[in-house]
């Protein structure tokens, strides 16, 4: 579940911008920032997993269950919320913002005083903003739950502000440099995607964070079953997961298809991806997994999907090179090549475990 919270977010902001007459590369740019944020709210699975050692000190047994039984406690109830996520949207964006303004600051003292006034205004604004929503949503945290909690939002939000400012400089504009220059307020908007669609990807797996905290009462206490059969109810998490990659994936694609002069979703499919049919066996021969022990699917179905995605990618290696060089008379095209390897490893990867989870599916069903 890790996973699909960076291609959801990614498929939303690059859509959205190519849909609102962004051009190729800022749309990828746009949803890479998006992905990026959704995935910065895990990073509290750090804290998380300090807790459980000190908890395996204190007698604490190991295991799956026991890690997410204390791990629950802590992992998503500070860093997922909706709150949290507005807070740091407004921080990244004030990084942005700010280490563009620092980065100007030499040039700009050949502009009129008024100018450099006029264009100031707007960092001051934005620092203003961010510096009182932190300030509100640590003192909430302090107040309505712990010091403990406070000093991870804290931690949280000084992360996010770094990674905004290096953002922020990255997508300045630069002739010298590769990313386009992209606005404080598109860089803005697709982190605020990547924050606020995350919680909404913990709703299948485990307890679902506490969206409105600290501000208010829990507004969903219980995760969304999708079957009563335990083991069917972790399949149709799977295809969910499964889903929103796909939804990242096609994105990319229809982006990166004008972009690369190339139609490449339906090229980059390799017929090795059928061997995922070959785990349906699996419905008999392992234990029926669960929530509870959800490594039982998850550590078997994904490694036969890296290996089949790498024995592609290892044939797309020495075959498309050769391609491009009959399409364009050269072979010089090294970044290319390599590009399109990874993406034939994403996609015949993603398809063997698509097909494996279905293979396994009715094996079950039938079973």
């Amino acid at each position: 579940m890790f996973v699909g919270h960076e291609f959801l977010a990614f498929a939303l902001a690059g859509w959205g911008a190519h849909r609102l007459g962004g051009d190729e590369r800022a749309s990828l740019w746009l949803g890479a920032v998006a992905a990026l944020a959704a995935l910065l709210p895990d990073l509290d699975v750090v804290y998380a997993v300090a807790t459980y050692a000190a908890a395996v000190a204190g007698g604490t047994p190991l295991g799956w269950e026991a890690f997410w039984g204390v791990a629950n406690g802590v992992h998503r109830v500070v860093t997922h919320p909706l709150p949290v996520g507005v807070v740091g949207t407004l921080v990244f964006g004030a990084a942005a913002i700010s280490a563009r303004r620092r980065r100007g600051t030499t040039s700009d003292l050949a502009q009129p005083t008024n100018s450099r006034r006029r264009r100031f205004l707007p960092t001051v604004a934005a620092v203003a903003v961010a510096v009182v929503a932190a300030t509100t949503l640590l003192a909430a945290f302090y107040t309505a739950d712990s010091t403990a909690a406070a000093l991870v939002a804290a931690a949280f939000l000084l992360v996010v502000g770094a990674v905004g400012a290096l953002v922020g400089r990255r997508t300045a504009a630069d002739p010298a440099r590769d990313p386009p220059s992209l606005s404080p307020a598109a860089l803005t908007a697709a982190a605020g995607v990547g924050f606020l669609t995350h919680p909404f990807g913990d709703l299948f797996l485990a307890a679902p964070p506490p969206l409105f905290s600290p501000f208010g009462p829990p507004l969903l206490t219980e995760r969304i079953v999708l079957a009563t059969d335990p083991t069917l109810n972790l399949l149709g998490i799977l295809f969910v997961e499964v889903a929103t990659v796909w939804a990242g994936v096609a994105v990319f694609s229809r982006v990166t298809a004008d972009l690369l002069g190339r139609a490449r979703l339906r090229g980059a499919v390799d017929a090795r991806a059928a061997l995922g049919v070959g785990y349906a066996p699996a419905a008999f021969l392992l234990p029926r997994p669960t929530i509870a022990d959800a490594h039982v699917l998850g550590f078997t179905i994904v490694p036969l999907a890296v290996v089949v995605a790498l024995w592609a990618g290892r044939s797309a290696r020495a075959r498309l090179p050769r391609a491009d060089a009959e399409a364009t008379g050269t072979a010089d095209r090294p970044a290319l090549a390599r590009a399109d390897v990874a993406y034939v490893v994403v996609v015949v990867g993603l398809t063997t475990l698509t097909l494996a989870g279905a293979a396994y599916g009715a094996a079950y069903l039938l079973a």
